[in-house]
């Protein structure tokens, strides 16, 4: 299951984006959440959680939001996140 907003960036707006493992998300009520909790964030421009590996991609602009805030909307959400590096530090 996936959830995403998507927001039209300006032209000018720089976009990165960050792997996160999530854990403690086990149900689609949890992928709600966690969505809810980082689309009321400025910045974000895209959230796309998958439940099955228990991971999300978050697109957000640096010059409204950062990395911190965003995990720690995720934390606030009642789960932990961890960076992924490499496609091949998902959970399974």
């Amino acid at each position: 299951m996936s959830a995403s907003k998507a927001n039209t960036p300006s032209v000018f707006q720089d976009i990165e984006t960050l792997q996160l493992a999530i854990l403690g998300m086990n149900y689609g009520a949890c992928v709600g959440r966690i969505t809810r909790a980082l689309n009321e964030l400025d910045g974000i421009q895209l959230v796309d959680i998958n439940l099955g590996n228990k991971s999300a991609k978050i697109q957000f602009s640096p010059a409204e939001i950062d990395i911190e805030s965003i995990t720690a909307a995720i934390a606030e959400a009642g789960y932990q996140s961890s960076a992924i590096d490499q496609p091949s530090d998902l959970l399974v």
